[in-house]
């Protein structure tokens, strides 16, 4: 049974989204776990959002606290998950994003496992995928333990599965501002350098198989865009700045990880000639990985060293 002094601050940033925005808020308000604080923040929309959020909250009768806080300015998706972590009253935090929802027991099912695991720094839940074209679903499911302690083990066995959002992950507020995780601001694709500084500091996390979220995929999203450009330098900043901040017991995966990530790129600068003027960008950051002689080296010997973890674990298990 949940403890019901554990507070919960969803935190919903909001920009255009008044076509999405109210499946969101109903799916806040249907949550079987009633001490929640919603915090959204409106990012200065220039579409009818700000007005659907204040008849939204002026109707709702429940238990659930929402704060609505408005900037002045639009300040980007980080900024505003930024305010809402600063606003948040509770022991944790989870993101929502404001075209996006969750199901009755989410909040329920994160807070069960967090009572489980006191000491648990992120409780993560399962994903669905779901089109708004044709209402395909797609079940993103993980398999992770229930609960791992540990930060190298975390970051060398199950980093990889881990899906690098923020959202759908509850997360104890004192380990994001004791390590000063917040989000890049004016950063698309903030998630990727968010979670990469996330790994280099978390040392529990709990997991539940039950689905929590339904990431919708709108025709208007950031990764449907026509223009890709901002997308693009987003990926290239952040894979830089990991760079400059390598782990030295991950040094070999890191690398060809990001190298990988890096080369995706070229792919979409080389789709549109509008592009092509962030060609030399992308070179000098591949030029900053290593490639011949020495990639083949870190290659063979990360996979070396993976191939006799697992021979030398089927001969502990014997």
């Amino acid at each position: 049974m949940h403890n019901p002094q554990i507070l919960i601050s969803i935190i919903i940033p909001l920009y255009n989204k008044e076509l999405y925005f109210k499946q969101c808020f109903i799916s806040v308000t249907k949550q079987t776990y009633k001490n929640i604080e919603c915090i959204i923040v409106e990012d200065c929309s220039s579409d009818n959002s700000l007005k659907l959020a204040e008849s939204l909250i002026m109707d709702y009768k429940g238990n659930i606290k929402f704060v609505l806080l408005e900037h002045k300015q639009n300040k980007g998706l980080s900024v505003a998950r930024n305010t809402g972590i600063n606003n948040a009253n509770g022991e944790y935090v989870y993101f929502l994003d404001s075209d996006d929802d969750i199901t009755d027991n989410c909040i329920n099912s994160l807070v069960m496992l967090a009572g489980k695991y006191p000491e648990t720094d992120i409780v993560q839940g399962n994903i669905i995928r779901r089109s708004i074209i044709d209402n395909s679903i797609y079940e993103a499911k993980f398999k992770l333990p229930e609960f791992v302690k540990g930060n190298s083990i975390i970051k060398k066995k199950y980093s990889k599965y881990f899906p690098k959002t923020s959202w759908n992950k509850l997360i104890r507020k004192k380990f994001v501002t004791d390590n000063y995780l917040y989000f890049k601001a004016g950063l698309i694709h903030e998630d990727i350098l968010w979670f990469f500084f996330v790994m280099k500091k978390v040392e529990t996390v709990s997991y539940t198989d039950e689905y929590c979220y339904i990431h919708n995929v709108v025709p208007d999203s950031i990764m449907q865009q026509q223009n890709l450009i901002p997308s693009i330098l987003g990926c290239l900043t952040a894979y830089e700045e990991m760079l400059h901040n390598l782990d030295t017991d991950l040094l070999e995966y890191q690398l060809l990880k990001i190298r990988k990530d890096i080369k995706q790129q070229k792919k979409k600068i080389l789709s549109d000639e509008r592009y092509l003027h962030l060609l030399p960008r992308y070179k000098a950051l591949l030029a900053k990985t290593p490639n011949g002689i020495f990639f083949l080296f870190i290659y063979f010997r990360y996979y070396i060293l993976k191939i006799m973890e697992i021979v030398k674990g089927k001969i502990n298990d014997a």
